[in-house]
């Protein structure tokens, strides 16, 4: 088998540069460039947050085992090393690129896509196990494509199931960390990855989203020092669907190998592969997981509480989990107190003063959509989001604001059900009742008109501002929405609704009039807000 396409120096990495065109670089370009792109530009965001991982692996990896200068070091000998040379790198503005080819140089033959021993990021032992070839329309994240139902629209030609290597290189990536149950042999477990609220920070450019997302003292916290990555290990002698211990560095956890995979090719296309289910770990608290929000579960008889990763739900913006973000603890929109692994290595770099204290602290979300069937699981969709906020707010001067802030998340959600509630009582002035009853449609649109409004009062809030002052803006706003939502759901009414219907609750019959409806509606903004609704506002 003739090797083919080394991805240390072949482009595969889709990058935007500061002209916003995409460009397809090499893994040496990225590490040597990775000032000049502003950020990942794959296909779809859970595809950039895979590759994302990898190039992590790759930085915990190689600063684990060399220096500035390319010289072998032993971060156990120093214990500040890692942190020491992450700031420096950091100030720099630019990754010394000495130590990255002196890995590269060492471990060049495990990156090639191709390879008779060992094909990058694949297993040889796939081939001669499984006896279906997969179509490579199911590795196209567009991915939630199955073989017997293709997509009805496609965004690809008629040519579409066949991939370029580079191509196929990213979504090799994608359905390792994504993949879900097309593998038989035997019915392979959740990958890790696909179970994660994933969260991660991007900075002005590539590097420092790099770096701001690299923990160097993480690695510290383990019994080991070097960062091992998975690509490193002989996957043709692995057993399919292993039960491993937790991996005990962040190069191996970034690159589990959660499927095994071998591409096939054909004159030069990628035209299908095998696959089956890899290595998985069966714990929730894995809190050496950088990327991820967090939930908690509190047992009523020991009192105990259990974390697990918090996936990012469909209806949900990335500013209603700001509660999860920043774990406000005791919060009633905040499930969680533990903050993603990502947010408190920045909170303590702030502290410590290696970054600024102030700075706009971009944060970036993605995640896959789950069906779940009585012994398989589907991914259907992804969804991806980001929220803005200055850096401030993490630390002791910002408390206040954080609670303030959860506090007005909560009023924005109060708000939200009531328009849930006043368009069901609307559908029942208009004769609806039982399972057709739903104010689901309403409730999403509302979110959608306070969607720009609440991250633009996030984005430019100062914790200098009079917090009373600021704070009322953004009720001001959502309750002028919400009010003149109210009024137009009635106004779109029929005439008939204002004589309403009778609706039997138990053993009463109560009549339900749109002008009841609005009436109830009002009364719980008022609620909501302390403030009386003025209908010509």
């Amino acid at each position: 088998m003739d090797r083919e396409f080394n991805l240390i120096d072949e482009p595969w990495i889709c990058v935007r540069d500061n002209g916003c065109e995409v460009n397809e670089i090499s893994i040496r370009q990225v590490f040597e460039h990775a000032q000049d792109y502003t950020e990942l530009a794959g296909e779809t965001k859970t595809q950039d947050m895979a590759v994302l991982r990898f190039l992590l692996a790759m930085i915990y990896t190689v600063f684990s085992r060399y220096d500035k200068n390319g010289d072998e070091v032993d971060p156990e000998d120093d214990i500040n090393y890692l942190t020491d040379n992450w700031i420096e790198v950091f100030r720099s503005g630019k990754f010394p690129m000495k130590p990255f080819e002196k890995y590269f140089e060492k471990w060049y033959d495990r990156f090639w896509l191709f390879d008779e021993e060992y094909p990058f990021y694949q297993s040889n032992k796939v081939n001669g196990k499984c006896k279906k070839v997969v179509s490579s329309a199911k590795m196209i994240g567009s991915l939630f494509e199955s073989e017997n139902k293709p997509r009805l629209f496609s965004d690809r030609n008629n040519d579409g199931r066949l991939l370029s290597y580079s191509e196929a290189t990213r979504w090799l990536l994608h359905i390792i960390c994504f993949d879900d149950t097309a593998a038989k042999n035997p019915t392979p477990k959740k990958p890790w990855v696909s179970m994660l609220g994933l969260i991660a920070v991007r900075g002005n450019n590539l590097f420092e989203t790099l770096m701001l997302n690299y923990n160097a003292e993480c690695d510290s916290e383990y019994d080991v020092y070097v960062s091992t990555p998975s690509w490193e290990k002989d996957n043709n002698k692995a057993e399919f669907n292993t039960l491993i211990p937790v991996p005990d560095n962040q190069a191996a956890l970034l690159s589990l190998m959660s499927r095994y995979v071998y591409l096939c090719r054909e004159n030069g296309k990628v035209n299908g592969y095998y696959l089956a289910g890899g290595d998985y770990f069966e714990e929730d608290e894995v809190f050496s997981e950088q990327m991820t929000l967090w939930k908690s579960d509190k047992k009523k008889r020991s009192g105990s509480i259990k974390y697990q990763p918090k996936r990012h739900e469909p209806s949900t913006s990335a500013w209603q989990e700001f509660g999860s973000i920043a774990a406000l603890e005791g919060d009633e929109n905040s499930s969680t107190a533990r903050k993603p692994g990502v947010i408190a290595h920045i909170e303590s770099y702030i502290d410590r003063g290696y970054l600024d204290n102030c700075f706009l602290l971009n944060v970036t979300t993605a995640s896959v959509i789950h069906v779940f069937g009585d012994m398989s699981f589907k991914i259907v969709d992804s969804i991806s989001d980001e929220l803005s906020f200055h850096s401030d707010l993490l630390m002791e001067v910002g408390e206040v604001w954080r609670y303030r802030i959860g506090n007005e998340i909560g009023k924005c959600k109060s708000a939200a059900n009531a328009v849930n509630k006043l368009s069901i009582n609307l559908q029942k002035s208009a004769g609806a009742s039982g399972d057709k009853l739903s104010g689901e449609d309403s409730k999403t649109q509302f979110y959608s008109m306070i969607d720009k409004p609440f991250r633009d009062w996030s984005d430019l809030l100062d914790t200098n501002y009079d917090i009373d002052e600021y704070t009322e803006k953004i009720e001001d706003t959502v309750r002028k929405i919400a009010t003149v939502f109210g009024n137009d759901c009635v106004h779109q009414m029929s005439a008939n609704t204002i004589f309403g219907r009778y609706d039997k609750d138990g053993k009463d019959k109560n009549l339900v009039t749109s002008a009841e409806a609005l009436n109830i509606f009002y009364d719980e903004i008022y609620r909501i807000f302390k403030k009386k609704v003025i209908t010509n506002e």
